[in-house]
């Protein structure tokens, strides 16, 4: 594999793979297993070919699997090859959950996924077979180590899931999942930490509905002001949000997370002057996509166009009409281009090309 390659990848969609990355397919090839994520066969990255057009949020670049049709994806915010999140794209309910800021931080966490899976034994399997995964998950952990100078001395400290998302913010401070996991967990032993933690990821991702919503849901059980974080929750993506089936990266918040937010106050949205919030008071539904559709366009008025294709990605999550899906996709490639978006503008011209 050689590095003109991934160049026909960039240069075909003007979106940047981080070098970081690069390197590791580079030595381990294609189909290495690292935690629970087999890293796919380059040639079929670099021809995107795991893409799912009109399903996948089209900032999101899949590069691996955990064998069940949920891929490992970078999620490009921007122009330059650092501009990312990696995240799991859940292909049950497409969803999207943010894990790493950096590919370097993502392998920290396969080093903690194999550590993790250590500590609890599969049901599924003997004991001797048990035996044999564990050794295969320490061996993983002692070659990330050494390629990557990771401290596994620390990591052997792990005993449970608090643990393993502690270590992965004292790693990397913007993994957005395990400071929400944090963040709620400080809370509930009623440390106020947990709230600057949340507030602190509502700064590094405003779209990103969790910290919103466990903020809101703790101050609505408590009898506190809850309305001003679930409005602008009502604002947030409906596919990256925070849900999660997996374990690991559960942290309590439905799927339909924005219905629910809706409900709950939509008597303080009688003089709102935000279009969403006066549509949801008029009663329309936050998962129709003719409403997000709308809502992108507003925001387009006002020359926000980070927003609008947030909305854009809204309105697909919401809709099951190929035909409509098409032209969500043709309108967002137009608003891609207005708002100067280049590096979006090659994978949902490439969607709209392959929706049948």
């Amino acid at each position: 594999m050689n590095k003109i390659r991934f160049e026909k990848f960039e240069m075909k969609y003007g979106n940047y793979l981080p070098d970081d990355f690069k390197k590791f397919i580079l030595k381990f090839g294609g189909d290495a297993q690292f935690g629970s994520c087999r890293f796919e066969y380059p040639e079929n990255i670099i021809n995107n070919l795991i893409r799912i057009p009109g399903e996948m949020d089209f900032h999101l670049i899949p590069f691996g699997d955990i064998g069940n049709g949920d891929y490992y994806c970078f999620y490009k915010y921007g122009a330059s090859a650092n501009d990312y999140f990696i995240g799991i794209w859940l292909h049950e309910t497409r969803n999207f959950v943010i894990l790493a800021s950096t590919f370097k931080s993502f392998i920290y966490k396969c080093l903690l996924d194999d550590y993790l899976s250590t500590l609890i034994p599969n049901d599924s399997l003997s004991e001797s077979e048990n035996a044999i995964s564990c050794e295969e998950s320490l061996t993983r952990c002692r070659i990330l180590s050494e390629e990557y100078n990771f401290d596994f001395s620390k990591v052997k400290n792990m005993k449970n899931e608090f643990d393993y998302h502690k270590f992965m913010v004292e790693y990397d401070n913007r993994a957005i999942q395990s400071l929400c996991f944090v963040g709620k967990s400080l809370i509930k032993k009623r440390d106020s930490k947990g709230f600057n933690i949340l507030e602190k990821v509502m700064e590094q991702c405003w779209f990103y509905t969790a910290p919103y919503y466990l903020i809101g849901k703790i101050h609505y059980n408590s009898g506190k002001d809850y309305n001003t974080y679930f409005k602008k929750a009502l604002n947030t993506s409906l596919g990256i949000t925070g849900y999660s089936y997996w374990e690991e990266d559960y942290l309590e918040i439905p799927m339909d997370v924005h219905r629910e937010m809706a409900l709950l106050i939509d008597d303080t949205l009688k003089k709102s002057d935000n279009f969403i919030e006066k549509k949801i008071y008029e009663g329309e539904d936050p998962y129709d996509y003719n409403l997000r559709l709308s809502c992108a366009r507003e925001y387009i008025k006002i020359n926000d166009y980070a927003k609008a294709m947030v909305e854009y990605n809204n309105a697909l999550y919401c809709c099951e009409d190929k035909s409509a899906i098409k032209e969500i996709l043709k309108e967002a490639y137009n608003a891609a281009k207005d708002g100067g978006f280049l590096y979006l503008i090659g994978i949902i011209e490439s969607d709209i090309r392959k929706i049948r």
